[in-house]
């Protein structure tokens, strides 16, 4: 458990870190009252992959470093395991430089498509 305030903010972040099950960790930010405002993942794959998952945050709270510290926290994580994974993640353009930041590459570039059927 993490408890950071955030500079140049008014924002103390608890980040929680919760096995669900053997293969899915979840990373929770909560306020100074226990409120959730934030949230990231990982997934343990097959051929040691672990897969970023599952990233929010409250609106009020975006544009604050709340997903920094969560994106931190979630490295920390997977880099104390002692072990070689291969990590990869889809990303919304607003994260990728985060992720560019953080050595990852650009493997290749997904579409979301929509269709309605009333």
């Amino acid at each position: 458990m993490i408890i950071k305030t955030i500079k140049d903010t008014n924002i103390e972040v608890n980040i929680s870190v919760l096995e669900v099950d053997k293969s899915l960790i979840l990373f929770l930010a909560t306020n100074i009252k226990g409120d959730i405002i934030g949230k990231c993942s990982l997934k343990f794959r097959e051929r040691n992959i672990i897969r970023y998952q599952g990233a929010f945050v409250k609106k009020q709270y975006r544009f604050k470093g709340v997903y920094n510290l969560l994106f931190s926290k979630r490295d920390e994580y997977v880099r104390s395991l002692h072990k070689k994974y291969l990590v990869e993640s889809y990303c919304r353009k607003s994260s990728v430089n985060l992720f560019l930041k953080n050595e990852f590459e650009i493997s290749h570039e997904l579409y979301l498509v929509k269709k309605k059927y009333e």
